[in-house]
């Protein structure tokens, strides 16, 4: 069970299971270094797991839904939020990494 706040997207694990396919696509610029960072974490989840746990396939795609599912169970602070490197900084907060 994931724990989320009270006005949090996602509420439990099978929330994110019961939504189904992507139904939006949505093309978001990404810097090489982000994109690089994604691709290693593909490769590492994919090279270890065994046949067992292969049915579905790892991508990009995936591994960010994954993260905007995780971070919708995340406090963080969203008012007057100035551009991106004050947004970074408080979810760092939030997670008790800033």
């Amino acid at each position: 069970m994931i724990s989320a706040r009270k006005d949090g997207i996602v509420q439990s694990i099978n929330d994110i299971e019961d939504r189904g396919n992507a139904s939006v696509r949505l093309t978001v610029p990404v810097r090489v270094d982000q994109e690089e960072l994604l691709t290693r974490i593909v490769r590492t989840v994919s090279s270890n797991r065994d046949k067992k746990h292969r049915k579905e396939r790892i991508t990009k795609a995936t591994l960010i839904r994954a993260y905007i599912d995780a971070m919708s169970t995340v406090p963080v602070d969203l008012a007057n939020i100035s551009d991106e490197k004050i947004l970074l900084r408080r979810i760092l907060e939030a997670l008790g990494r800033g």
